[in-house]
């Protein structure tokens, strides 16, 4: 098993970091990896079905491929073209267009208004200073002087402030992005739902069985297109560094696991649902996902941006924790759908681990966390 896995292992994680420095250099976000991804997507969904279909149940497989693959393929079109549009939106905000000959002349009196009325503010402040000093308080009158000028040019500079911080909102652009792409993303998962009760009001009988195929069908779609959509969402709006640092912290989670567990676990944490994983082998996963949260911070991202990152030291732990335990998750989540239909893995496409799903099971819920922490700025 163990020679399997290198075998297979090594050569694929070769082959994927060459993808993502390919798609780092190409000339848009996601060419050379959404191809390897939904070859992988069509894996997922063809595993997905084999579940399914060994628990009794049957959806339309035809509603499933086109769920799932509109809604990854709609998530990285929609984020793709409107990256022209959010950079211009960017521009103009932070440039403000030029103001009318009538808006300028309007802006002229303004500002004249408000420069007489500060003269006649600063003439008061002094005379009342002058009065003060007359009385012995001359010192206490310049000191008042001077924190009224600076409270007033504070007031104006922090308006100023706060109107160009709004729209620098988690990272601007990216944020703007990834929003975007969100309202198709859920409009795609929308249509998968609505094909689904038409696939089953087509093959509609008899009574019996239609409502647990279209509730399966709908699993498929969310499981496997709404969690994978974020995989996308995740390189687009933040980079391939975000998604190489979000898949290295849940699989050093796994390796962890498997390591710690093998040679010092003795507590099962759930063996009604994978017998093999303990509590000990748990604790070892989350040290080692920290651990990758770390050369993250401290290596990957320097290395890839060319500046330190701004991550703090709680953001790490926090980082690493709530993605590996996001990890263990899916792979529990995964354990949860095999156990249940009598299956030992979701296929034997991958020699040495099982099928894609088993692959892909703690990525696909650590994705959604990682992206939420990057939007945050708990990762930065």
């Amino acid at each position: 098993m163990l020679i399997w896995r290198l075998s297979i292992g090594v050569p694929v994680v070769a082959a994927l970091v060459g993808l993502c420095y390919l798609d780092a250099k190409a000339p848009a976000p996601g060419l050379a990896l959404i191809p390897f991804f939904l070859i992988c997507v069509y894996f997922l969904c063809k595993e997905t079905l084999t579940l399914l279909n060994a628990g009794g149940i049957y959806p339309r497989r035809t509603t499933i491929y086109f769920g799932v693959f509109g809604t990854i393929l709609l998530c990285w079109a929609s984020s793709y073209n409107s990256l022209p549009l959010l950079i211009e939106l960017e521009r103009t905000l932070a440039d403000p267009p030029p103001q009318t000959l009538v808006e300028a002349e309007e802006t002229d009196e303004d500002a004249k208004k408000d420069e007489e009325i500060g003269r006649a503010t600063e003439a008061l402040e002094k005379a009342l200073a002058a009065l003060r000093s007359i009385q012995g308080d001359e010192a206490d009158s310049d000191e008042i002087v001077e924190k009224n000028v600076e409270r007033r040019n504070a007031k104006f500079d922090d308006g100023e402030l706060a109107s160009r911080s709004f729209w620098a909102f988690s990272d601007g652009a990216q944020w703007k992005t990834a929003a975007f792409a969100s309202v198709h993303t859920l409009l795609a998962i929308a249509a998968g739902v609505l094909i689904a009760f038409v696939g089953e009001m087509l093959r509609f009988k008899l009574p019996g069985g239609h409502l647990i195929n279209l509730t399966g069908a709908v699993f498929a779609i969310v499981y496997v297109g709404l969690l994978g959509s974020f995989l996308v969402m995740l390189r687009i709006a933040y980079g391939v560094p975000a998604l190489v640092s979000m898949i290295a912290v849940a699989k050093l989670c796994d390796v962890g696991a498997y390591t710690v567990g093998r040679l010092i676990g003795r507590h099962k944490m759930a063996p009604s649902l994978s017998p093999g994983k303990t509590i000990e082998g748990a604790v070892g996963g989350i040290a080692f996902a920290i651990l990758g949260a770390w050369l993250s911070v401290a290596v990957l991202f320097p290395l890839t941006t060319g500046e330190p990152s701004r991550t703090t030291w709680g953001g790490v732990v926090i980082y690493g924790l709530a993605v590996g335990l996001a990890g263990m998750l899916g792979d529990l989540a995964e354990s949860l759908i095999k156990r249940d239909v009598m299956r030992k893995d979701s296929g034997t496409n991958v020699p040495g681990f099982g099928g894609f799903l088993d692959i892909y099971d703690s990525l696909l819920l650590a994705a959604p966390v990682a992206f939420g922490l990057w939007a945050f700025h708990v990762v930065k």
